[in-house]
């Protein structure tokens, strides 16, 4: 008897995992839909669109390259197409499209890339648009105190 106790708990367990892993992955067809109409516009090179859409504003260029590579993975959007005005929720649908995870991922990243803990800073902000999430990355490396220039953001230059 206790075989068929532990199938049906593996059965159960299995079942479980399944409707979690729905309710915490993206929404796939969200994202395809986003990406649908991003096609429309160019996809610029990091370079160029670090040059056009970030370097008048002052954004240190290793931020815009994290940003640019960074946001891809956890998106799944053509971040080449993403405009600063963009609005995360209404234009991109960002909490939808990611997975459930991706604020703690970009922590991660981020303290990986540049020796910074913006964790319990990043909690209470909730940027509206694409440059605001940018702007508050920026201010987070300006305000650290450590220079980490020889962390892994030298892999982050354009």
């Amino acid at each position: 008897m206790s075989i068929f106790k532990t199938i049906w708990q593996r059965l159960k367990n299995t079942f479980l995992s399944l409707q979690t892993y729905d309710v915490l992955s993206p929404d796939f067809e969200q994202r395809r839909q986003v990406n649908r109409v991003l096609r429309g516009r160019p996809a610029l090179s990091l370079h160029k669109w670090f040059r056009v859409h970030y370097q008048p504003s002052g954004i240190a260029p290793s931020v815009a390259a994290f940003v640019y590579r960074y946001l891809e993975k956890y998106s799944g959007l053509r971040i080449a197409r993403v405009l600063p005005s963009d609005r995360l929720e209404t234009d991109l649908h960002w909490t939808e499209v990611c997975w459930f995870d991706w604020e703690t991922r970009l922590c991660e990243d981020f303290w990986h890339c540049f020796g910074v803990d913006m964790s319990d800073r990043l909690e209470d902000f909730a940027p509206s648009t694409v440059a605001e999430l940018v702007e508050f990355l920026n201010c987070e490396i300006a305000q650290n105190n450590r220079s980490h220039r020889d962390n892994k953001s030298d892999n982050l230059r354009l």
